[in-house]
C-alpha cells in the first residue's frame, strides 16, 4: 500500500502542469525547468505511486492518470486559494485582488469601478488580466491566477465549473463617422462594414438575423478588438458593429454616430457576467464585488 509520506508532493505539481500541457517542453517552460527535469520528475512520481500516469507518444494521461489528476487538482486549487487568503490578510484596506476582464469591458465599465475603489481604498492592490479570449480567463480562474472575471461570453464547456452572476445587459449597435438612417433593410447593402472574426459569436448571431432578410454584409475589415473597430469607424473605413457601451464616449463626443435601423430590426443583446470558482472568493473579493460590481451578496 502506498503511504502519502512516501510520495514527494512537489512532484504532484509537475504532474498537474504536465496533464494540462501539450508536451513536456511546454510544462518545463511553464514551470521554469528543463525538459529533462520534468521528464525525470514524472518518472520518479510514477515509481513512487507504482502506476503509469502518462502514455508518452503522444503525451496523454492513462486512465488511472486521469482519475488521479481529477482528484488532486481540486486539492491543490484549495491549497493555492489558502495562500491567497493569507496574502490578502482578508482586509480590503491592505489586500490584493486579481481580476480578469477583456480590454473592451475594462474601457467602458471596469475603469470607472477601479477608479472609485482606488480612491476609497488607496492601499488596495489590483492585478488586471485583459486577455482577449474568455477561454483564457476561465483557465486563469481554474489556476487561481485571477480571483474572478467579468466577461460578456461564457464558453459552454465551462458553464458547469463556475458560478455565474449577471451584472447587466448590453446590446450591439452599428456606428459610423457620419449620421446614417436606414429606412429600408436593403439599404444595408450599400455600405462597407467592420466586423469581428467570422467565427465569433456576435458575428454569427448578426449574420443569422440578417439572413432572414437575405442580407449579406460587404465586410471591408475584420478586427477582433472592439476598440480598434470603434477607431476604424471613426476614420471612415466603414460601419462598425460593436457593443453600445464600448462606443458610448465616442458617440457622446460626436466622433461616431449610432446608425438608425428600422424598428423591426432587433440586434443581439449580451449579458455582462461575473464568474468565479465556487468557494474561491476571499473576503476582500466579496467586499469589492458587493460594493462595486453587483452590490449584493456574492457568496
Amino acid at each position: 500500500m502506498i503511504n502519502v509520506k512516501d510520495v514527494n508532493l512537489n512532484l504532484l505539481r509537475f504532474f498537474i502542469a504536465t496533464a494540462e500541457s501539450k508536451n513536456l517542453a511546454e510544462t518545463g517552460e511553464k514551470l521554469g525547468y528543463s525538459y529533462s527535469t520534468v521528464s525525470s520528475n514524472i518518472s520518479t512520481l510514477e515509481k513512487q505511486l507504482g502506476v503509469k500516469l502518462f502514455n508518452r507518444k503522444p503525451l496523454e494521461l492513462t486512465d488511472v492518470g486521469k482519475e488521479i489528476y481529477e482528484t488532486i487538482k481540486r486539492g491543490f486549487m484549495d491549497i493555492d486559494f489558502a495562500m491567497i487568503i493569507a496574502n490578502s490578510r482578508n482586509d480590503i484596506n491592505f489586500g490584493k485582488i486579481n481580476i480578469g476582464c477583456p480590454s473592451h469591458i475594462v474601457e467602458f465599465y471596469l475603469i470607472d469601478v477601479l477608479s472609485k475603489a482606488s480612491k476609497k481604498y488607496p492601499n488596495l492592490k489590483i492585478d488586471l488580466d485583459t486577455s482577449y479570449e474568455c477561454e483564457n480567463l476561465i483557465e486563469a480562474l481554474r489556476e487561481n491566477k485571477i480571483d474572478f472575471a467579468i466577461i460578456d461570453r461564457l464558453p459552454v464547456q465551462y458553464q458547469k465549473e463556475v458560478e455565474i452572476k449577471e451584472i447587466k445587459k448590453s446590446n450591439y449597435i452599428f456606428i459610423a463617422n457620419k449620421q446614417i438612417i436606414i429606412n429600408d433593410i436593403n439599404e444595408l447593402k450599400n455600405y462597407k462594414y467592420i466586423l469581428s472574426g467570422e467565427k465569433r459569436e456576435n458575428t454569427i448571431k448578426l449574420s443569422n438575423i440578417l439572413k432572414e432578410y437575405d442580407i449579406d454584409l460587404d465586410v471591408r475589415l475584420r478586427c477582433g478588438i472592439t476598440e480598434q473597430r470603434v477607431n476604424a469607424a471613426k476614420s471612415g473605413i466603414g460601419i462598425a458593429y460593436v457593443l453600445k457601451e464600448a462606443a458610448k464616449k465616442a458617440i457622446e463626443n460626436k466622433e461616431v454616430y449610432e446608425v438608425k435601423l428600422p424598428d423591426f430590426i432587433t440586434l443581439p443583446k449580451v449579458s455582462l457576467d461575473l464568474v468565479y470558482i465556487k468557494n474561491h472568493l476571499t473576503k476582500v473579493d466579496k467586499k469589492f464585488i458587493n460594493e462595486y460590481i453587483i452590490k449584493k451578496d456574492s457568496n
